[in-house]
């Protein structure tokens, strides 16, 4: 059965990855927030890469290289990391993929209901800056 509501480990990787990024004055190496995550080189390379797709972080080459954000952590929400990385939070109405109920008072529904709105609002208030304040 697929999970209800959850982050990928991408999407959780990209956002310790640029709070990091901002609690190291804005800019960091992809090996440095490998090594701080506990996550393969290669792997947080290919995250950082779509970060700077999606118009996150900037990258710069050369010694000393790495990623700055693209701009300030307090105007980058959780949810638009996720969003950018991953496409919107499916909604869904049972927990089941298919709803089994033939009518749309089922308990269950209410509570997903209630867990996916607290879920994104949670996501949509939280910044970048908050996250990094944790390093």
């Amino acid at each position: 059965m697929d999970r209800i509501i959850s982050v990928s480990d991408t999407a959780n990787a990209a956002i310790h990855a640029l709070a990091l990024a901002e609690a190291k004055g804005g800019s960091v190496s992809a090996r440095e927030v490998a090594e701080r995550l506990g996550v393969s080189p290669t792997y947080l390379a290919k995250i950082m890469q779509k970060l700077a797709a999606q118009g996150f972080l900037t990258p710069s080459r050369g010694l000393g290289g790495g990623y700055a954000l693209a701009r300030p952590a307090d105007a980058i929400s959780c949810l638009d990391v996720v969003v950018g990385l991953e496409g919107d939070i499916p909604h869904r109405e049972c927990l089941f993929a298919r709803a089994v109920c033939r009518t749309k008072t089922c308990a269950l529904r209410s509570f997903y209901e209630e867990a996916e709105t607290q879920f994104r609002n949670v996501l949509s208030t939280t910044t970048i800056s908050a996250v990094a304040r944790s390093f």
